[in-house]
């Protein structure tokens, strides 16, 4: 129910779905399909669920609010990036191999730089 209520679905009552055979039809591989029917479909185990794309925004609608908030977007990002990768970019000063060369930060060693 928690992935559905993520991808926009919204609980409803039985009265609210169709009446179509071909829908319900999806429903007899169920365990619950016993109850389903027995009930003349007005009650079951199942949440109900439907997804109306009317609620939900269009593409051309989500390009235009990045567009807008772009300059914020950005800045978070750099944020993210400087807040995750600080501890893989501390400096390491007065410390030398044996070649004398400073040692690869842990940075370097995860990404091959």
């Amino acid at each position: 129910m928690k992935i559905n209520s993520d991808l926009g679905y919204e609980p409803v009552t039985y009265s609210e779905l169709t009446q179509d055979e071909a829908f319900w039809a999806g429903c007899k591989s169920c365990v619950n399909y016993d109850i389903l029917m027995s009930k003349e479909r007005k009650n079951c185990m199942c949440t109900a669920m439907l997804y109306d794309p009317k609620d939900h925004y269009e593409p051309e609608e989500t390009k235009e609010f990045f567009k807008e908030n772009a300059k914020g977007f950005e800045r978070l990002l750099r944020f993210k990036q400087w807040k995750l990768l600080k501890p893989f970019l501390r400096k390491d000063k007065g410390v030398t191999n044996s070649n004398g060369s400073k040692p690869k930060s842990l940075f370097h060693y995860f990404f091959h730089l």
